[in-house]
């Protein structure tokens, strides 16, 4: 049976395919989360408590097919290479399906086949990333593959506690944070100031982006650092230096990309606001660490939610306009919206709950809802439809 054009339209190529899933299952897993918390679904089998099931399926579900999507629309641009498309990525999207069905449990699955299912999509986007991404010849492609193998990681120390062997949930979950932490750096320092340098062109603006070499290595070894003692010294001094060090210099970083300037471009200020927030909440963890004057948790969704959230949402609108070959000012009302949904999100969720507790966890839920939601009623008819100029793509 020929599936349906629409079906068929979302694997022509990556982005298409997990921008859609990704959309989907941000509004999915919060609403399932939420109905927890409320009582209003009952418990469901899962390798984890609801607390570690709801981040597992937050981070290596929704934004692990963001990631796979801009990687998937990124690499065939760095490489001068085709991009994936037809059996090998339907193959990767049913692995990333079979990784949620998995992830749920059912009740049925043993340990061992929850975890080889929920493992299989990061080894197979790893497969094919790692030989197209390490010869580009360009070194900073080479981290990718890196971070996903982190995040395929992370999901694996996640489900050995599930099989019994060690107590490793928490540690796989903060190591698949990190590694995204890892990504939004290293992704923002590759096209937001081309992004940025750009849209000032066009309106007759030259505005300098200077590259500091030592800036890049020092941002990459304090980020190599935090990774590393979230996973062996984590709740400790020593990390908690280490992420104001890696938080002060991805604030110096964006401070160089004239972030000021982009107020009128709502898919230019969303990059930056939400990497203002990943500097924040970097910023945020050390207070947490080395003080008692903020919340571990309420520092931690200041890069989930505020980081993660709002750049994941902005550079998915971006790329999906752009490889459609449509407007990047389309729909920007709406997207403006979304955006301010997902920043009042984050400010609810990390400040709100030290006034009101728990109670602020369902208005920031829902505002992550409804931001998510105008993104799949504005793109997955965009995804799942051709071009409007009849190339291919």
């Amino acid at each position: 049976m020929t599936a349906p054009a629409p079906i068929r339209m979302l694997l022509v190529q990556g982005f298409r395919g997990f921008f859609t899933l990704a959309g989907i299952w941000s509004v999915v897993a919060m609403v399932a989360w939420l109905a927890w918390l409320t009582g209003w679904l009952p418990a469901v089998t899962t390798p984890w408590p609801a607390s570690q099931a709801h981040g597992h399926e937050m981070m290596f579900g929704f934004v692990g097919a963001a990631a796979a999507g801009f990687l998937l629309s990124a690499t065939p641009v760095w490489s001068k290479t085709p991009p994936l498309t037809g059996t090998p990525l339907t193959v990767l999207v049913i692995a990333w399906l079979a990784g949620r069905m998995a992830a749920a449990g059912f009740g049925y699955l043993t340990p061992w086949i929850q975890t080889l299912a929920d493992t299989l999509f990061w080894s197979g986007l790893l497969i094919f990333l790692t030989p197209t991404l390490w010869f580009t010849g360009n070194p900073v492609h080479r981290i990718f593959p890196i971070l996903v193998g982190l995040m395929a990681l992370g999901d694996w120390l996640m489900h050995l506690e599930a099989v019994g062997w060690h107590s490793t949930a928490s540690e796989g979950l903060m190591l698949g944070v990190n590694a995204i932490v890892f990504f939004l750096a290293m992704t923002g320092g590759h096209i937001m100031p081309m992004f940025t340098r750009d849209a000032l062109r066009a309106r007759g603006e030259e505005t300098p982006f200077p590259i500091s070499p030592a800036l890049e290595i020092l941002g990459v070894t304090t980020l190599t650092a935090l990774v590393a003692a979230d996973l062996f010294f984590p709740s400790t001094n020593a990390a908690g230096w280490i992420f104001l060090a890696a938080g002060l210099v991805q604030g110096v970083r964006l401070s160089r990309w004239h972030g000021h300037k982009t107020f009128s471009t709502p898919l230019l200020w969303v990059l930056h606001l939400g990497y203002l927030w990943l500097v924040v909440g970097l910023l945020l963890r050390a207070l947490a660490q080395l003080t008692d004057l903020v919340n571990p948790s309420a520092a931690l969704h200041a890069v989930t939610i505020g980081a993660m959230g709002l750049f994941t949402l902005g550079i998915m609108a971006r790329v999906a306009l752009m490889h459609t070959g449509r407007a990047l000012h389309l729909h920007a009302a709406t997207l403006t919206t979304a955006f301010l949904l997902m920043t009042a999100a984050a400010v609810t969720r990390v400040f709100g709950t030290t006034w009101a507790g728990s109670e602020a966890l369902l208005p920031s839920g829902g505002l992550w809802i409804g931001a998510y939601l105008l993104f799949c009623w504005l793109f997955v008819p965009i995804l799942s439809t051709p071009r409007p100029d009849g190339q291919a793509g």
